[in-house]
């Protein structure tokens, strides 16, 4: 019965949400005299003989002191499920027949090889063996050594090689086929993804290339969610979609797949926004101050507005279904997955963008019966309105402006729907 019932909640999970979501706000701007604070909720949910389930709302920028709060949250819990697109082949290969199994190898291998150029290339040093790429790992993204080493066992159970040619500058990692042997052919034969390895002679600009998040972070004085939560935790699970898989969504849904270029930041809009935001601390200095706390304050007030999600839905379902819906069910499916064969679980942390909460709580309350019975509310950036450049019948009017661009958006839309 305990198995047919997760099977049902398992096919319920790619199910489109019902108009009501939208319950509760995960986001408020909280205000005091002489300080503006964007906050961000985090919600227990219970249900009965099953593990408690935090959802930890958490915007991708913000002060220290709001990471560390964050932490002491998730220190408690038995495992987290974190959010991020993770790279194609970042999976550990698997596949019911012997094709599905080649295959996926096959993009693991590619991933691992990119991994182990990008170690390299970065320290300027060769690995000993694949162990060390993954140590090495860990000090550029807290994220990729548990990904590198979950992929680097091919889908037969076998370790990939890694093979170093130091006069050609090339790393070579192969994976033998189903037997394991050299040589061979079909599902049998050898496979191998060799990189040129190039160490730049300047290396801090290599270290300077950063994403847009992590440029916006820099520009406003913040911090960068990679680099303010423990991603290296044991207990800790990537659940979420990889690129490929968010691509191929793109596709199903009839969204613009171009809009995943500008979220990881390799279209030219991005790369021209990462410039204007590397300008703003200049402009602060020449102006004697207040660009920073303007731009913070702009943000806290575009974020805590009421209605930013559902525009987003309103405006472009298709988009709205690939990045909160879609992603979702990847969560959904991990915590069935975890209700139904994970033993000693007594808590589960989710730990996604505010964005994503609405959605995960109707549809976790309709899957798996589960009821929110406590909130935390965290201060995830502040400011000082006073040292900014606008006064008050400035913010007025931008308030003004950013609902008349909702609604234009919406209408916008709806007349093209006519």
């Amino acid at each position: 019965m305990i198995f047919v019932t997760t099977c049902i909640c398992v096919c319920a999970l790619g199910q489109e949400p019902k108009e009501d979501v939208g319950i509760v706000p995960w986001t408020r701007k909280a205000e005091s005299e002489n300080q503006v604070s964007l906050e961000i909720a985090s919600r227990k949910y219970i249900a009965e003989d099953k593990p408690d389930i935090w959802l930890v709302g958490v915007v991708h920028i913000g002060d220290a002191s709001y990471y560390e709060k964050v932490s002491e949250l998730l220190d408690g819990m038995d495992m987290v499920l974190y959010e991020s697109v993770m790279p194609t082949g970042s999976r550990p290969p698997a596949g019911n027949t012997e094709e599905e199994k080649f295959e996926s190898t096959l993009l693991s291998l590619e991933f691992v090889a990119d991994i182990t150029k990008r170690v390299i290339e970065d320290t300027g040093t060769y690995p000993e063996n694949i162990e060390d790429v993954f140590i090495e790992a860990t000090i550029l993204d807290s994220r990729l050594a548990t990904w590198a080493e979950d992929a680097s066992v091919d889908a037969w159970g076998r370790q990939f090689v890694l093979q170093i040619d130091k006069e050609k500058n090339e790393v070579t990692l192969w994976c033998f086929g189903a037997d394991g042997k050299r040589g061979g052919d079909t599902f049998a034969a050898d496979m191998q993804a060799t990189r040129e390895i190039i160490i730049p002679e300047d290396k801090a600009a290599v270290s300077a290339d950063k994403g847009i998040q992590a440029e916006m972070a820099d520009m406003l004085g913040l911090e960068f969610q990679l680099e303010g939560l423990g991603y290296d935790d044991p207990t800790w699970f990537c659940s979420d979609l990889t690129i490929g898989e968010v691509q191929e969504k793109f596709v199903e849904r009839g969204a613009d797949p171009a809009i995943l270029e500008t979220i990881t930041g390799e279209a030219f809009t991005a790369k021209l926004a990462s410039g204007v935001m590397k300008i703003i601390p200049m402009l602060d200095l020449l102006l004697g101050g207040g660009v920073q706390e303007t731009a913070r304050l702009l943000m806290i007030e575009i974020l805590s507005m009421p209605g930013t999600t559902d525009l987003l839905q309103e405006v472009e379902p298709e988009l709205n279904n690939v990045i909160i819906i879609d992603r979702n069910t990847e969560v959904l499916s991990d915590i069935a997955f975890t209700l139904e064969y994970v033993e000693g679980a007594s808590s589960i942390g989710v730990l996604y963008g505010a964005g994503h909460m609405d959605d995960l709580s109707v549809r976790m309350e309709k899957l798996f019966g589960y009821t929110a019975v406590e909130e935390k509310w965290f201060a995830s950036m502040s400011v000082d309105p006073s040292k900014s450049l606008l006064d008050q019948s400035d913010m007025k009017r931008m308030r003004f402006m950013l609902e008349y661009q909702m609604k234009n958006q919406k209408k916008s839309k709806d007349d093209s729907s006519n």
